[in-house]
């Protein structure tokens, strides 16, 4: 599971557990080619009880299947290359109401605020409510790193509704006179998603349609998030309307949210859990194994962190 790969130089302020480097992913798909045989979600759903064959012989390595969440602008720009020199697929999860627009995720919205060195000016709005008041205060008050503050900030926040959360940033901006509004664009376009669709290579995926964690949803919010996202995959063409993955936001699900992933149409979904995958496992609880550059920039970590090590 990856999110992001991304340049030296373009690293700074970003969540230590959202992205790897070029450099770093480039090692890691020698490796990979190496010991696992890199195969498509599709190829799984194909064939998912028996081990695939190649020119009649057994395949003799364990399978490895590549996703990146959110459909970051970056992924063409720096991992879709390194993808077709190494001939290796990959799944890419999209939210729809993100892809071919300007907006980002309040999490990165988030980041610029922390990022910004100016002073509290103001008091919190008046119009804030009572909990909401606590929760800002709390925020302002997280202790040590910019990176620890910004991953409990962060955490904090999951917890509440998309709206508790806009009026939050509302509040922090605000206070200290920040525009909101973020310089370029973050998410792939259509056209890019296409023509990535169209190599062969890479396949698309839903990752809801506004990427709110589903936990804290209303079954028809749930639901809303399910099919606009599918119904937006189709209408683009960039998927094959038999075979459309999901992925859950930050990984939260429960058995509910999982039957209505099943009603939605949609073939298979993935976690956030961390681990191997065996046949015959719910298709719809497949687990992964997050990679980011703080625990994989050595040939070493990468290898212990994919046996489950740390």
């Amino acid at each position: 599971m990856y999110h992001r790969v991304l340049p030296e130089e373009k690293t700074d302020g970003l969540q230590a557990g959202i992205y790897v480097k070029s450099k770093t992913f480039e090692a890691h798909l020698t490796f990979l080619k190496k010991h696992f045989e890199i195969i498509s979600l599709s190829e799984l759903y194909s064939n998912p009880s028996s081990p695939p064959y190649r020119k009649g012989e057994k395949s003799k390595k364990p399978w490895c299947i590549l996703t990146f969440d959110d459909g970051w602008y970056d992924f063409y720009e720096y991992a879709f290359p390194l993808l077709k020199k190494f001939q290796a697929p990959a799944t890419v999860f999209l939210p729809t109401d993100f892809i071919g627009t300007n907006k980002w995720f309040w999490t990165d919205r988030l980041a610029e605020i922390f990022l910004q060195k100016h002073k509290i000016i103001s008091p919190v709005p008046p119009l804030v409510k009572g909990g909401l008041r606590e929760v800002i205060e709390k925020l302002e008050n997280l202790k040590g790193s910019l990176e620890l503050r910004l991953e409990r900030a962060i955490e904090i926040l999951k917890a509440y509704r998309e709206e508790e959360i806009e009026e939050i940033l509302s509040a922090l901006s605000a206070r200290r006179n920040i525009d909101q509004d973020l310089p370029s664009r973050a998410f792939l376009s259509w056209e890019e998603v296409r023509e990535m669709a169209q190599s062969g290579l890479i396949s698309f995926g839903s990752h809801t349609a506004s990427h709110r964690i589903l936990t804290t949803l209303t079954d028809e919010e749930i639901w809303d998030e399910l099919i606009r996202s599918k119904e937006k995959l189709i209408d683009e063409k960039v998927v094959d309307s038999s075979f459309i993955p999901f992925c859950y936001p930050n990984g939260n699900y429960n058995e509910k949210i999982e039957k209505m992933v099943k009603e939605a149409g949609y073939s298979l979904a993935v976690t956030t859990e961390s681990g191997w995958n065996q046949f015959g496992s719910d298709p719809f609880i497949h687990k992964r194994i997050g990679i980011h550059q703080d625990i994989s920039y050595t040939e070493a970590m990468f290898g212990c962190r994919i046996i489950n090590l740390f």
